[in-house]
């Protein structure tokens, strides 16, 4: 997939059937790709955090410097969370996120009776018009989605175990020790408590994931998004625990930020300090008072770990040292609001107005600053949009069409895909019934309309669109 500020598109597959994905190997389909693309024309390279996708990274950043393998966001905040749901009994979180643990296995045990009992089944339909949801392992965060929708469907979980079948239900020892495991869970005040906390306190962190988790530039915001995340999920265990959020102690939560800051630090980038620091609405003093809450920030240039990162990401970019010295200027004059930058109308569009249409309107004397914006403020955080079209190859090819060539198949998903994500310019795809649908839901109808498009598309397949 590739990425830039009109939007994602699909290049192409490779079958790498029978094939050892290692490192080396798939580092060498990234740089085939780039050439082919135009290496200038790459800003970054997005992957999972797989461990064979250091060796990626490196290889690629090796053979062109100016590129930068960014590990995606999305896969980070999900490690993240796996972290706090299945602790290692090896690690130092575990035993302050055990009750998660075992919480998770509760509502997974919850969750497999009434699914794989027929007479459970169908008395939780029977008070229920919605389905329970099983763990998918290639969603993310799935036992928060799933604890989730059991707090949905409380009222009709309750009505079941009190319903006279429930009572009168028969079976062997182990069934009907299991049913009264199941009221007794059912009906503790107490453990719908934790369900509720533990959906409150991963509230800021899946509310992140989902805002990743597009294909719309993020990567300038990953940096505030993180801090402000870690903020929020502090105030919450905080308040919960009766603390006071300026001198109060929480093992709880820092066995979580624990978690939180071993995963940023594994997936920060250069990328996201310098994105960060172009970033207009970071200078402008309504957002550095905390636009309403109080809590003094600090503008990127008086962030130590940002102004560090930046000097870096400048000395690797530009190679010319009349660039780097060209560029360090005009940084100077933007982040201390000198010269042009200080005009009353610049400053005020600081808060307003969408920072690449900042750039363009707002920086003729700052253009080398300008040029690196506009790459680095168009540019994702995840890599959401490759995951989202593996899916589409069991579309394509089943079970009824395993004779398909692998050509074949491939043609079929470049034209699907990428309808897919034409349609997502229209109007219908960010409001209306349909308004993400291939992000929160899957639409039978829309996928069958496009599947029919593609049957008849088929045989000129190979014909770029749009």
């Amino acid at each position: 997939m590739a990425a830039s500020s009109g939007g994602p598109i699909f290049l192409k597959s490779i079958n790498l059937s029978g094939v050892v994905k290692g490192g080396e190997y798939i580092a060498n389909l990234f740089i085939k790709s780039i050439e082919e693309v135009g290496a200038s024309n790459v800003v970054q390279v997005i992957t999972d955090n797989a461990s064979n996708m250091n060796l990626v990274g490196s290889t690629v950043e090796q053979t062109y410097p100016h590129i930068f393998w960014t590990p995606c966001v999305v896969h980070s905040l999900n490690l993240a969370l796996k972290n706090m749901c299945q602790p290692s009994e090896k690690s130092t979180q575990f035993i302050n996120c055990k009750w998660i643990l075992d919480l998770i296995g509760e509502v997974s045990s919850l969750k497999n009776f009434v699914l794989n009992h027929d007479m459970a089944h169908a008395l939780f339909q029977k008070h229920s018009a919605l389905s329970l949801l099983k763990v998918a392992e290639m969603r993310f965060a799935s036992h928060v989605v799933m604890a989730s929708h059991v707090h949905q469907v409380k009222a009709s979980l309750e009505r079941m175990v009190m319903d006279d079948d429930w009572r009168n239900y028969k079976g062997d020892k182990v069934i009907e020790a299991k049913t009264r495991e199941i009221k007794s869970l059912v009906m503790n005040d107490e453990w719908w408590d934790k369900i509720e906390y533990f959906l409150k306190f991963t509230e800021p962190i899946v509310s992140m994931l989902r805002s990743a988790d597009l294909d719309a530039p993020k990567l300038h915001l990953v940096y505030d998004m993180w801090d402000t995340m870690i903020e929020k999920v502090k105030a919450i265990i905080f308040e919960q625990e009766g603390n006071d959020l300026i001198v109060g102690q929480s093992y709880f939560f820092y066995t979580i930020q624990e978690i939180l800051v071993v995963r940023w630090n594994k997936s920060n980038t250069l990328l996201h300090c310098m994105a960060h620091s172009l970033v207009p609405k970071y200078y402008h003093e309504s957002w550095l008072k905390g636009e309403g809450n109080g809590v003094r920030r600090l503008a990127p240039n008086e962030n130590r770990e940002i102004s560090l990162n930046r000097v870096k990401y400048f000395q690797r970019y530009f190679k010319d040292s009349n660039d780097l010295k060209q560029a360090s200027l005009e940084y100077g004059v933007f982040a201390s609001g000198s010269g042009f930058f200080s005009e009353t109308h610049v400053v005020e569009a600081m808060m307003y107005e969408e920072p690449l249409s900042w750039w363009a309107n707002h920086s003729v004397n700052a253009l080398l600053l300008q040029s690196l914006a506009y790459k680095l403020l168009s540019q994702p955080a995840s890599s959401s949009c490759c995951e989202r079209n593996w899916s589409t190859y069991s579309l394509i090819h089943s079970i009824k069409r395993n004779k398909l060539e692998t050509s074949r198949a491939e043609d079929l998903v470049f034209m699907y895909y990428n309808l897919c994500l034409f349609s997502r310019q229209k109007e219908t795809y960010t409001s209306g019934p349909s308004k993400y649908w291939d992000v929160v839901y899957v639409n039978p109808f829309v996928i069958g309309k496009y599947q029919a498009v593609l049957i008849k598309l088929s045989p000129g397949a190979g014909v770029y669109y749009p």
